[in-house]
């Protein structure tokens, strides 16, 4: 017969020790413990491409922000549509109307982008 040999609490204690790490990992994420992202954002004028950027920071005095959806990427970023309803530049709304909304769009042709297209669109299509 064998005798009993009690355990060893190393392995348990590591476990226990991971269980405890990612439940507070889990609830620091459930109490907004990710970045927030702003509903507006210079950030996103920021990232468009240097042609686009510089055209869009020329339409403006005051340094703009943008929504989530201003800019759209079509065809593997070789078009780039921007939805001026998510554009704001704190002056008068020149690049919208009664129930229509300025578009813009930019090919990319070689290494740079080029504006292709202006026209008016209903809001949000």
């Amino acid at each position: 017969m064998t005798a009993w040999k009690p355990h060893s609490f190393s392995g348990l204690s590591a476990t226990c020790i991971l269980l405890l790490v990612l439940s507070a990992e889990s609830s620091a994420v459930a109490r907004g413990g990710f970045p927030h992202d702003e509903p507006w954002s210079s950030g996103r004028i920021d990232r468009l491409p240097p042609e686009i950027r510089n055209a869009v920071l020329r339409m403006c005095r005051v340094r703009p922000t943008a929504a989530q959806y201003f800019a759209t990427y079509v065809d593997n970023s070789r078009i780039v549509k921007l939805h001026f309803e998510d554009f704001n530049c704190e002056e008068p709304r020149m690049h919208r109307e009664v129930d229509r909304c300025l578009r813009e769009e930019f090919v990319r042709s070689d290494s740079h982008y080029r504006l292709t297209r202006t026209y008016y669109d209903r809001y949000g299509d």
